[in-house]
C-alpha cells in the first residue's frame, strides 16, 4: 500500500509537471497572438498614413493649394527674369563689340596722329589796296573793291616763284577785295579756289569806316585797343568768335592734310567752277587721291588769299615766340611763304631752300 501510495505521488507530480508545461505553451501562444496583433496594427496604421498622404497630395487643403500656386508663380517669374537678362545680354553684345571696335579705331588714330610727321608750304597773300586802306579806315566786313591801280600792281606779282606750280588747296575770303586779288595774281588758280567766309576780316561793327582820329576819344574804343580779347566793338564781332572761326578753318585743313600724308598721295580738287562756302560752313573734305610714287614727294602747297587780321592770327598760331600783337602785319598785296613741319603735334618753321 505504502508502495502504491508512493508511486501515486510520483505520478501526480509528473502529471502536475505536464500541466505546468501546457500552461507555459499556452502563454507563449498568447504572446505570439498579441505580437501578431500589434504588428497588424502597425501595418494598418502605416497604410492609413500613406493613404492620407496620397489624399493630401491629390487633394491639397486650400491653404496648401495657395502656397503651391504662389511658389509656382515665383518660379515662373524667376525664369522670365533670367530669360530677360539673357536676351538683354545678347542684344548688348553687338553694341559692346561695336563700341570696342570704335575705341580701338580711336586709339589707332591717336597713335597715328602722334607718329605722323608731315610738311606743308603755306603761301599767304593779303588783298590789295582799297580806298579805305588808303585812308587808313577800319575795314572788316564791308565789301569794297580794289583800287584800279592796285589791280595793276598785283598783276605784276603773278611772275613770283611762290605763285608758280601746283597747289594742293587754294582758299580765298569770299569778300570782293580778296577775290579780285586772287584773279589778279593767279588767275589760273581761280578754278580750284574755295571761297570761305571763315577767312573774312574781323567785323568792326559800328566802327567800320572810322579812323583813329575819329575814335581816339571814345572810351569803349580805347578799352578795345588795350584789351580786344575782352572788349567787343558795338554791333561788331567778339574776339573769341574771330579766333574760333579761324581755328575751325585751320583744324579742317589739318585733318585733310593728315589724311593726305598718311596715304602718301596728293589730292587735287577737280571742279570747273569756283566754290563758294556759305558763312559758318567748313569746306567739304571730298577729294580724289593721286598717289605719289617718288620716295620723297614734295610737301603739299596751300595758298590763302585773305585779310591782314587773319594772316596775323595764323602767323601767331604757327610761329614760335610771337603773338597777334607782336607779329608784323603784311602790307596789302604782300606775299608771305612759310615752310612748316608738324612734329609731335606742333608746327615748326623750317628753313627755306634757296
Amino acid at each position: 500500500m505504502a508502495g502504491d501510495g508512493g508511486l501515486s505521488g510520483v505520478q501526480m507530480d509528473k502529471d502536475e509537471g505536464k500541466d505546468t508545461d501546457k500552461d507555459k505553451d499556452m502563454d507563449k501562444d498568447a504572446d505570439k497572438e498579441r505580437d501578431k496583433d500589434a504588428d497588424n496594427d502597425k501595418i494598418s496604421h502605416l497604410k492609413d498614413s500613406a493613404l492620407v498622404a496620397r489624399s493630401v497630395l491629390r487633394n491639397p487643403a486650400p491653404q496648401q493649394e495657395v502656397e503651391l500656386k504662389v511658389g509656382q508663380e515665383l518660379e515662373r517669374e524667376q525664369e522670365q527674369e533670367v530669360e530677360l537678362e539673357l536676351e538683354q545680354e545678347r542684344e548688348q553684345e553687338p553694341q559692346l563689340e561695336q563700341e570696342q571696335e570704335l575705341e580701338q579705331e580711336r586709339e589707332l588714330e591717336l597713335e597715328t596722329q602722334q607718329e605722323v610727321e608731315y610738311d606743308l608750304e603755306l603761301v599767304l597773300i593779303r588783298h590789295g589796296h582799297t580806298q579805305w586802306n588808303k585812308e587808313r579806315r577800319y575795314l572788316g566786313s564791308t565789301d569794297l573793291p580794289l583800287l584800279p591801280e592796285a589791280r595793276q600792281q598785283l598783276s605784276a606779282l603773278s611772275d613770283q616763284s611762290a605763285l608758280g606750280g601746283e597747289f594742293w588747296r587754294v582758299y580765298c575770303s569770299d569778300l570782293l577785295r580778296c577775290r579780285e586779288t586772287l584773279a589778279a595774281v593767279a588767275p589760273h588758280l581761280e578754278r580750284q579756289a574755295i571761297y570761305d567766309s571763315q577767312l573774312r576780316e574781323l567785323d568792326f561793327g559800328a566802327w567800320e569806316g572810322g579812323d583813329y582820329e575819329q575814335l581816339k576819344d571814345n572810351g569803349h574804343y580805347r578799352s578795345w585797343i588795350d584789351h580786344p580779347e575782352l572788349v567787343t566793338p558795338p554791333e561788331g564781332e567778339a574776339w573769341e568768335q574771330f579766333e574760333a572761326r579761324v581755328d575751325d578753318f585751320w583744324t579742317q585743313l589739318e585733318q585733310e592734310l593728315e589724311h593726305t600724308s598718311i596715304n602718301r598721295g596728293m589730292p587735287w580738287i577737280e571742279t570747273s567752277e569756283p566754290r563758294v562756302v556759305p558763312p559758318a560752313v567748313v569746306p567739304p573734305a571730298a577729294v580724289s587721291l593721286v598717289p605719289d610714287s617718288s620716295p620723297n614727294p614734295p610737301p603739299p602747297r596751300v595758298l590763302i588769299v585773305t585779310h591782314g587780321g587773319i594772316i596775323r592770327l595764323l602767323l601767331a598760331r604757327l610761329t614760335e615766340g610771337v603773338t597777334f600783337y607782336t607779329v608784323a602785319a603784311p602790307a596789302p598785296g604782300e606775299v608771305t611763304v612759310l615752310n612748316l613741319r608738324k612734329d609731335e603735334g606742333a608746327w615748326r618753321m623750317m628753313p627755306r631752300e634757296v
